[in-house]
């Protein structure tokens, strides 16, 4: 995918890395240790998109073999980053940008890393501010996550038509032809677009039959993986 994923670059045998050289990993120590996001920024000569894209990458995993995170919220794994993550350091690195759609970006990466109470908070905090484009997404996808199918029905609602359903339908489409039963994967798309509701009940509150837990995984990783560019792109211009 293009926008800030495409940042990382992902080769068979290679561990993800920017164009500079650092990798995931490497970044992630760093941070871990103590060095500031802007600090990490000057040093490695990096862009705050970068930066979100070496935080997707941490989360949702290499594109070769990952599932992403779970369909159901879940201590996060690397405590440490909240911080990281947090409106503060985006304020710092983005001072011009407005408010609602930098708490919109903080949701997703909180989502993404499983901290779910500060992405829920984000993204309400967006949407009092009148940020509709991005927020309610992921307040959906929390929601989804919760697990609370009715809620997460609300806030998609809310969505309407979203920017990325029709490249997403594009991206799951492959996966979904590849069932041995395509009638499963049916309710996933709505004509060319990708259906949010039907994904709800795809997901079953998160305990999908065993056969199509890995795909309801993969599913919901391009899905965050286009709503992070999405929300990246609302602040940045990518």
């Amino acid at each position: 995918m293009s926008g800030v994923w495409g940042l990382v670059a992902c080769q068979p045998g290679s561990p993800p890395c920017l164009r500079t050289g650092l990798t995931v990993d490497q970044a992630l120590e760093r941070l871990e240790a103590g060095e500031s996001p802007q600090r990490l920024l000057e040093s490695f000569h990096l862009t705050t998109a970068d930066l979100i894209a070496l935080l997707g990458h941490a989360a949702l995993g290499d594109d070769q073999a990952e599932e992403g995170i779970g369909l159901v919220q879940s201590p996060p794994s690397r405590p440490w980053l909240e911080p990281v993550l947090s409106d503060s350091t985006w304020r710092t690195l983005l001072p011009s940008a407005p408010k609602p759609a930098r708490l919109a970006l903080v949701a997703g990466l909180f989502q993404v890393h499983d901290f779910w109470e500060a992405s829920h908070e984000a993204a309400q905090q967006a949407d009092d501010l009148g940020e509709r484009a991005v927020s309610a997404y992921w307040h959906g996808i929390a929601h989804r996550r919760e697990p609370d199918s009715g809620n997460a029905s609300y806030w998609f609602r809310r969505v309407g038509q979203h920017p990325i359903f029709v490249p997403l339908a594009d991206s799951v489409r492959p996966l979904l032809t590849a069932l041995p039963d395509r009638s499963a994967g049916a309710p996933l798309l709505d004509g060319n677009r990708w259906n949010p509701f039907g994904f709800i009940a795809f997901c079953h509150d998160g305990t999908p039959p065993p056969a199509l837990a890995p795909l309801s995984r993969r599913l919901q990783r391009r899905e965050m993986i286009a709503l992070l560019n999405e929300s990246a792109s609302a602040l940045l211009s990518l």
